[in-house]
C-alpha cells in the first residue's frame, strides 16, 4: 500500500474516530449529567415535600405541648377554659376546632365556628378558620378521646392519621397534646389539610405529580382531591415507600406510562412524599441533545472525507522524505540531513529535523550521563516546590483568617459580656421555681460558648514573638502524658514513647507549646474511641542539631482523602460530634509557624494519623523549664 493511501486512511481515522468518540462520550455524558439532575431535583422536591408537612402539621403539635407548659387548663373553671380554648383557636389558621379533656378523656370544654358571621362578631380578631357541622364535632370529639386514651406512656403530642370529615368531605388530622399531670387528659385540635393539598397541586405543574402515602402505601393528600377521596393504593406500584425511613427512588407504570418516582418520609408522621413525573417528559431534552449531536457527528464526518483525499495528496511525499531522515537516525546516523526546498509548514519541519539532528549528535553524550541525575533532582525539586506551596498557601489564609479573627473578637467581647451579665442578673433576681429560668440557663449556656469561640478566635490571631526560653522537650511531653494519665487509662490507650537519646530543647514560649500538644493528643483521643486498637505514639528526632521532629501517631479512624487539603483551615473538622469550633488545628499551625517552624499531618482512613512538627533548637545556654 502506497504511502498516500496510507496517509489518507490515517487521516481519515486520525478525525473520524476521535470526533465520533468524543460526540458519544460527550453524549452518554450529558446523559448521565441530565439523568443525575433529574433525580436529584426529584429528591429534592421530596425531601422538601416531606419537611413541608411535618412542619405543618408538628409545629401545630408543638403550639398546644407549649401552651400546657405554661398553663394547666384542666385547673380552671368553666370561664377561663373557654377563654383558654378560644386563644388557641384563634392563634392559627386552619384549625377547625378544638377540645380539652379531663383525666377520664372526656370533653371539657370545646371551641368550632358553625356560625362565621355570629363568630366573627363576638371575636373581632376571628380569621380563617374551617365551619363544622354537629356531626363533625362528635366525631372529632370521639377520634381526640380515642388518640389521648391511646397515647404511649412518656409521649407528650401525638397526631392521628389523616381522615375526611363526616360531612364536608375535608382532609384533616387531630393533634393532641397531654398535661403534664395528666394520664389520660389534654388539648386537642383537628386541623385542615386543604392547605397542604393545594400546595401539593401547585407542585405538580408540568407534568409533575406531587401526593402523599401512608405508611401502607395508600394515598392521602393529592393536588387532585377526587384521587385523594378514593384513597388510590400504590403499596403494589411503589412497594419501596412502605414503612420507608429514608429517601430514595423508584418508578411505576400507570395509564401506559413509565413514571419517575423520588420518595421521601415525613419525620414523626410515618407518612412519605413522592414527586412523579413521566419518564418521557423528564428525558426530553436528552432527545433533543441526541438529535443535535448526531447531526454534528454526520456534518464532521463528510468534512473529514472531502478533505482527508486533498490533505494527503499534498503531504504524503513530504512525509515520505521525513520518513526516510527519520529512518536514518533511528540507524544511528545523526549526521544525515533532508534536503527539502519548501516554504510551508513541511519546510520548516525539515530545517527543524535538521537542527535536531544536529543537536542530537552534539548532546547524545551528555545526555545518557546526565538522564538518571536529572530525573532525581527534578522529582526532588517538585516535591520540596510543592510543600513550599502548600506550606505558603495556608499559612496565607490563616494570617487573613487571623486578621478577621481579632477584628471579630474585638467586635463581640463587648455585647458578649452585656449579654453574660445581664443574663446572670436576671437568673439572680428569679426564684429557682420559675418556668423562665430554663430559657435563661440555655441563653447562658450558649452566650459562654460564643465566649470560648471568641477566646479561640483570638488565640487564631495572636502572634507572641517574646516570653521565650529554653524547654526540656522531652520533660514537657512526660508531664503532659502524666496529667492525661487517668483518661488514657479509662480509654485503654496504650502509649509509646520513642525519644532521641539525650536532652532536646526547644526555644519556645512554654504555654503555647503545651498547649499544642495538649490539642493534638486532644484530636488522637478522639480518633481512638470505639477503636479495637488503640495505641497513641510520641517520638521525636534530632535533625542536624538544628532541628527536632516530633511525631504524634495513633491508630485511630483516620481522615478521609478529600479533607486533608482542607484540615488546617479555621472551622474545618472532621470530628463525628461537632463541636461548633473547627480552631484547633489552625491555632497548632499558627503557634508553630510563630517558633519558626511547621506541622504537617498524613492519615489514611482506617489505619491512623501521624502529626508532624519540625522545631529549631534552643542555644546551648540557658536554664531549662
Amino acid at each position: 500500500m502506497r504511502i498516500r493511501t496510507r496517509l489518507l486512511l490515517l487521516l481519515i481515522t486520525i478525525a473520524a474516530v476521535p470526533t465520533v468518540a468524543t460526540g458519544l462520550l460527550a453524549w452518554r455524558g450529558a446523559e448521565r449529567a441530565l439523568a443525575e439532575s433529574v433525580d436529584e431535583q426529584h429528591r429534592r422536591t421530596a425531601r422538601a415535600e416531606a419537611e413541608h408537612a411535618a412542619t405543618y402539621v408538628l409545629s401545630l403539635a408543638t403550639e398546644l405541648d407549649a401552651a400546657l407548659l405554661h398553663q394547666d387548663p384542666t385547673a380552671l373553671g368553666p370561664a377561663a377554659a373557654q377563654e383558654f380554648l378560644t386563644r388557641v383557636f384563634l392563634r392559627r389558621d386552619r384549625i377547625a376546632q378544638v377540645g380539652l379533656f379531663d383525666a377520664q378523656a372526656h370533653l371539657v370544654a370545646s371551641v368550632f365556628v358553625d356560625d362565621p358571621e355570629a363568630f366573627a362578631r363576638q371575636e373581632p380578631q376571628f380569621r380563617r378558620h374551617d365551619t363544622v357541622t354537629a356531626q363533625e364535632v362528635e366525631d372529632f370529639q370521639r377520634r381526640a378521646a380515642e388518640l389521648l386514651a391511646q397515647m404511649p406512656a412518656g409521649r407528650t403530642y401525638t397526631v392521628s392519621a389523616p381522615y375526611l370529615t363526616a360531612v364536608r368531605q375535608r382532609p384533616a388530622v387531630v393533634v393532641a397534646a397531654r398535661t403534664p399531670e395528666s394520664h389520660g387528659g389534654g388539648l386537642a385540635a383537628e386541623l385542615g389539610l386543604e392547605e397542604l393539598s393545594q400546595r401539593l397541586a401547585l407542585g405538580g405543574e408540568s407534568r409533575e405529580r406531587v401526593f402523599l402515602l401512608d405508611a401502607q402505601g395508600r394515598l392521602l393528600l393529592d393536588g387532585d382531591m377526587q384521587r385523594a377521596h378514593l384513597r388510590e393504593d400504590f403499596s403494589a406500584k411503589l412497594p419501596e415507600t412502605r414503612g420507608a425511613r429514608q429517601p430514595g427512588q423508584s418508578h411505576y407504570e400507570e395509564d401506559g406510562h413509565t413514571w419517575l418516582a423520588a420518595f421521601s418520609p415525613v419525620p414523626e408522621l410515618g407518612w412519605v412524599a413522592v414527586v412523579a413525573r413521566p419518564r418521557e417528559t423528564a428525558l426530553a431534552p436528552l432527545q433533543a441533545l441526541s438529535r443535535s449531536t448526531f447531526e454534528v457527528l454526520g456534518l464532521t464526518l463528510v468534512g473529514v472525507l472531502v478533505l482527508s483525499p486533498l490533505l494527503a495528496r499534498a503531504l504524503a511525499r513530504p512525509i515520505a522524505r521525513l520518513a526516510e531522515g527519520a529512518r536514518e537516525l533511528a540507524r544511528g546516523n545523526l549526521g544525515h540531513r533532508i534536503t527539502l526546498k519548501r516554504r510551508d509548514e513541511l519546510g520548516d519541519l525539515a530545517h527543524a529535523f535538521n537542527d535536531m539532528g544536529q543537536a542530537l549528535e552534539l548532546a547524545h553524550r551528555e545526555l545518557l550521563g546526565f538522564n538518571e541525575q536529572l530525573a532525581a533532582q527534578v522529582e526532588e525539586r517538585t516535591r520540596e516546590l510543592k510543600q513550599t506551596q502548600a506550606q505558603l498557601s495556608r499559612s496565607q489564609r490563616l494570617a487573613a483568617m487571623g486578621d478577621m479573627a481579632a477584628g471579630m473578637a474585638h467586635e463581640m467581647n463587648n455585647p458578649l459580656a452585656a449579654i453574660l451579665g445581664n443574663v446572670q442578673l436576671m437568673l439572680m433576681d428569679l426564684p429557682e421555681e420559675d418556668p423562665s429560668r430554663r430559657m435563661l440557663n440555655t441563653v447562658h449556656h450558649q452566650a459562654q460558648r460564643i465566649a470560648t469561640i471568641v477566646r479561640e478566635l483570638q488565640l487564631l490571631s495572636e502572634r507572641q514573638q517574646s516570653g521565650r526560653s529554653p524547654v526540656d522537650l522531652h520533660r514537657m511531653l512526660n508531664r503532659l502524658l502524666e496529667s492525661r494519665g487517668p483518661e488514657l487509662t479509662q480509654v485503654g490507650v496504650r502509649v509509646d514513647r520513642h525519644f532521641h537519646s539525650g536532652e532536646v530543647r526547644v526555644l519556645a514560649d512554654t504555654q503555647a507549646l503545651g498547649d499544642v500538644f495538649s490539642r493534638l493528643l486532644g484530636n488522637a483521643l478522639n480518633a481512638l474511641k470505639d477503636r479495637p486498637e488503640r495505641t497513641l505514639t510520641l517520638a521525636t528526632h534530632v535533625v542536624d542539631d538544628q532541628l527536632v521532629r516530633v511525631e504524634v501517631r495513633d491508630t485511630g479512624r483516620g481522615i478521609p482523602r478529600e479533607h486533608l487539603e482542607r484540615i488546617f483551615n479555621p472551622f474545618f473538622t472532621t470530628k463525628q460530634q461537632w463541636t461548633g469550633k473547627g480552631l484547633s488545628l489552625a491555632i497548632c499551625h499558627r503557634v508553630i509557624e510563630d517558633h519558626g517552624g511547621s506541622i504537617s499531618l498524613q492519615s489514611e482512613q482506617g489505619v491512623g494519623t501521624t502529626v508532624t512538627l519540625v522545631l529549631p533548637t534552643a542555644p546551648a545556654q540557658g536554664s531549662l523549664v
